[in-house]
C-alpha cells in the first residue's frame, strides 16, 4: 500500500520560516528604532562623573571641545546629546564653548562640528559670544600644543573666515582661562595627555572600548578627569540627561536580538517537538 503524504502547509518549508524569523527580527528592531524604549541601565561611575565635571564648569566658565574623531559618530548621531549638554550649560548657567578639530579625521571631523551646530537648538545664544567654531586645523599635536601654549596662536580666522580678533569670546582669552578641557578621541590618547595635563586643568575623554582600555593609565592616575566608554558610554549619559537620540534606539535594539533570539530557540524547538508528538500519534 502507498503511503499518502499530507500537503505541506506554506510555513512549514525551511525556508519560508527562514524568511519569517528574518522578517520578526527586522520588525522588532524596527519598532525600537522608531519608538525607543529605555531598559533598566545601571549608569557607571565614569559617565556620572563625565556628565558631573561638564555640569560643574563654573557659571560664565569656558570649555573647549576637540571632535578628533568622526565615523561612528556621524551615522549613530551620538553626539546630538552630547551638543546638547553643552548647548544647555550656555544657556542655562553662561558657560562659553570653544570648538575645533585637531585631528584625525581631518576636514570630515570638522564637518561633524558644522552639522552638530546647525542641528542644535542654539536660541537665546549668540555665535562668537556664547560660541564659536574653529574649525578643523591640520597638525594634530602641534596644534594641541598651541592650544597649550597660547590658544589665540592655533588660528588667525574661524571655521567661517572671521578672523579672531572680531570674534568677542576670542578678544584677550588666555589658555589659562579656560576652565574645561574635552576631546573625542579616534586615535591613542597619548597626544592630548602630552599637552593638556600639564595645564592641570579638568580633562575628559570620549572613545570606543579600545581605546579607553589604552586610556586606563592616564585614568587610573586621575590625568583624565572623566571618561565616556564608547557606545554604551554615550547611552548612559542619556539615561542622565533624558535626550533620547538613535544611539539609545540602536543600543536597545541590538541588546534586544539576543534575548529574542533564545526565545526564538526555545519556541523552534518546543513546536518541533509537538509536531514530532503528532506525527507519531497518526
Amino acid at each position: 500500500m502507498s503511503e499518502v503524504k499530507m500537503a505541506e502547509k506554506w510555513y512549514q518549508s525551511a525556508a519560508t520560516q527562514e524568511y519569517l524569523v528574518y522578517f520578526s527580527v527586522i520588525l522588532l528592531s524596527s519598532v525600537l528604532l522608531l519608538s525607543p524604549v529605555a531598559f533598566p541601565l545601571d549608569i557607571t561611575q565614569s559617565t556620572i562623573d563625565f556628565v558631573q565635571a561638564i555640569r560643574s564648569i563654573p557659571d560664565g566658565g569656558i570649555m573647549l571641545w576637540d571632535e578628533s574623531n568622526f565615523v561612528t559618530g556621524y551615522y549613530t548621531q551620538n553626539q546630538i546629546a552630547l551638543y546638547r549638554l553643552f548647548f544647555d550649560q550656555a544657556k542655562q548657567r553662561g558657560v562659553k564653548i570653544i570648538f575645533i578639530s585637531s585631528c584625525v579625521d581631518g576636514p570630515m571631523a570638522g564637518a561633524m562640528i558644522n552639522k552638530q551646530l546647525e542641528i542644535q537648538d542654539t536660541t537665546g545664544l549668540t555665535y562668537g559670544v556664547d560660541y564659536v567654531n574653529l574649525g578643523w586645523l591640520p597638525g594634530f599635536e602641534i596644534v594641541l600644543s598651541a592650544i597649550a601654549k597660547d590658544i589665540q596662536t592655533v588660528t588667525s580666522a574661524d571655521a567661517y573666515g572671521t578672523s579672531i580678533s572680531e570674534i568677542p569670546l576670542m578678544q584677550g582669552l588666555k589658555t589659562e582661562d579656560i576652565d574645561l578641557f574635552a576631546f573625542n578621541c579616534g586615535v591613542s590618547c597619548d597626544p592630548w595627555m602630552r599637552q593638556w595635563v600639564p595645564l592641570h586643568k579638568p580633562l575628559l575623554m570620549t572613545g570606543g572600548y579600545s581605546l579607553i582600555a589604552q586610556a586606563q593609565g592616564y585614568i587610573q592616575a586621575g590625568s583624565i578627569t572623566a571618561y565616556l566608554n564608547g557606545s554604551r558610554g554615550y547611552v548612559e549619559m542619556e539615561r542622565i540627561t533624558g535626550y533620547m537620540t538613535m544611539q539609545t534606539a540602536l543600543f536597545e535594539a541590538t541588546n534586544i536580538m539576543g534575548p529574542f533570539s533564545v526565545l526564538l530557540v526555545i519556541l523552534t524547538n518546543v513546536w518541533y517537538m509537538l509536531r514530532k508528538r503528532r506525527k507519531r500519534e497518526a
